[in-house]
Order: C-alpha cells, then sequence, then structure tokens
C-alpha cells in the first residue's frame, strides 16, 4: 500500500477565533499559513508532520473553495493518541472546563485497545484523547 500516514484533515469553524483559542488552551499550537493566492490558512498543528486546517465558516462559500461537497460546522469526530496518562487527559479537560462525553473507557483504535476519553469542541466535533497502555 502506497500510503504513509496522516497529514492532515479540514475542520470548518462555526466562530473561527473561538475555536483556535479552545485548541490553543488544550496545547496545541495555532499557526497561519501563507498560501499565494489565497487568503492565509489557519492550522492546529499536532506535530510538525501533522495538521488540523481549519477553514472560517464562510470558506464552503467561496467560489473557489476546494474541499468537502457539504462541509458542516461540527461534522468531524477524530481521534488524537495522547503521550500522557488517562488522569492528565482528565486533569486537562477539568482545568478548561470541558465535560467528558464519555470515558475514560477500553476502545479500539488504530493499534490496538487503548483507553479513551471524548469531549466536544466549541464546533461540536466530537474529539477522542487516546493512551494506549505502556
Amino acid at each position: 500500500m502506497g500510503i504513509k500516514a496522516i497529514d492532515h484533515w479540514v475542520i470548518v469553524a462555526g466562530e473561527l477565533q473561538r475555536t483556535l483559542d479552545f485548541y490553543a488552551r488544550l496545547g496545541f499550537t495555532i499557526a497561519w499559513e501563507k498560501r499565494p493566492g489565497r487568503p492565509d490558512m489557519a492550522t492546529i498543528r499536532i506535530t510538525d508532520a501533522q495538521k488540523i486546517n481549519v477553514h472560517a465558516p464562510d470558506a464552503p462559500g467561496r467560489p473557489d473553495y476546494l474541499g468537502a461537497r457539504q462541509p458542516t460546522v461540527g461534522g468531524a469526530d477524530f481521534c488524537l493518541e495522547w503521550q500522557g496518562t488517562v488522569d492528565e487527559v482528565l486533569a486537562l479537560l477539568k482545568r478548561n472546563d470541558i465535560v467528558p462525553e464519555a470515558g475514560p473507557g477500553p476502545r479500539t483504535c488504530a493499534r490496538g485497545t487503548a483507553t479513551s476519553v471524548y469531549f466536544l469542541d466549541p464546533d461540536d466535533n466530537l474529539v477522542e484523547l487516546t493512551v494506549y497502555d505502556r
């Protein structure tokens, strides 16, 4: 198979700055990418090689928009691997007044069984933070 890894995916924010601030509070780096001939784009950096592009709510209505046919605010559901412990995930959420939707509990993830905690971002995207047993 030729696929090596996930490079990026896209979410549409209901209110761009609110969404970026939320992810920044969770420890992500927010960057603005310069795109020649197109508006700068906000990104949530996961690693040096992985990111989430964040489109403003008006982006899908632009004539030059290249994206999903029916992009919607709150239409994403994704899982990110947490490097620390489940207790650290819970403490991070509590510090940011985020109530988990589910978990912690066992889930089958890409590399096998892990312990996951689910929560919603400000746009109602479902975010899963998962911790693999060491």
